[in-house]
């Protein structure tokens, strides 16, 4: 397990230096042959579970956890010759933490993939009303200062939320790590779209008012 200062969502890019000891040895067993044997991943992929610390700090362990997190799938390492290491890394499944096991040599964890809630019409309808408040944010945002919306921002419409999702949409914004959190702990449609709601609120309240 990786306790980190920001909730990682599924589907996001995360990347990583990796220096405490402690860490390079969970990257030493994340990599080593015996890892997928008893990885909770189902097809093996080497990795770790990232959550988010809710007091304290990323360097030197004493942190409080929270209990969903993201499995971490290792896409590259570019190891330094002075043992840091440089990864790039990819959320896939949320999990549960049923338990934390001593921190001895590194954080560990017995836990629990969670499901993903099926796809319906209600909560895509809704989605796609809260994509058209983005993008005119967006709109809003770009015109307070003088700049054209290009072609590459993305349209967050119908198309766009079949290929990223909930998850790649909230990923592209600056929304706080408290919000992240409870999106990823939401497990079903209308509690997402409530999270999403109050996110896209806050920012807003933020380029409105200049919160």
């Amino acid at each position: 397990m990786f306790p980190l200062g920001s909730a990682l969502l599924p589907g996001e890019r995360l990347p990583l230096r990796v220096f405490e000891p402690r860490y390079r040895q969970m990257l030493d067993d994340c990599l080593s042959e015996e890892a997928p044997a008893t990885s909770p991943t189902p097809d093996g992929a080497h990795g770790f579970g990232v959550v988010l610390i809710e007091r304290g700090h990323e360097v030197g362990g004493g942190d409080a956890r929270t209990g969903i997190g993201t499995f971490a799938t290792i896409d590259t390492v570019v190891r330094d010759p002075d043992g840091q290491s440089l990864l790039s890394c990819t959320g896939t499944w949320r999990f549960r933490v049923n338990r934390w096991l001593p921190d001895d040599p590194y954080p560990r964890a017995d836990i629990t993939p969670l499901p993903e809630p099926p796809a319906d019409d209600a909560t895509t309808a809704r989605l796609v009303t809260l994509g058209s408040r983005i993008r005119s944010l967006i709109e809003e945002s770009f015109a307070h200062r003088d700049l054209p919306v290009g072609d590459d921002i993305p349209r967050f419409d119908a198309a766009d939320l079949a290929e990223v999702g909930i998850f790649g949409w909230a990923g592209r914004l600056p929304i706080g790590a408290a919000d992240r959190q409870a999106l990823l702990e939401a497990d079903d449609g209308p509690a997402r779209c409530h999270v999403f709601d109050d996110a896209i609120a806050t920012l807003e309240a933020r380029i409105r008012f200049g919160g």
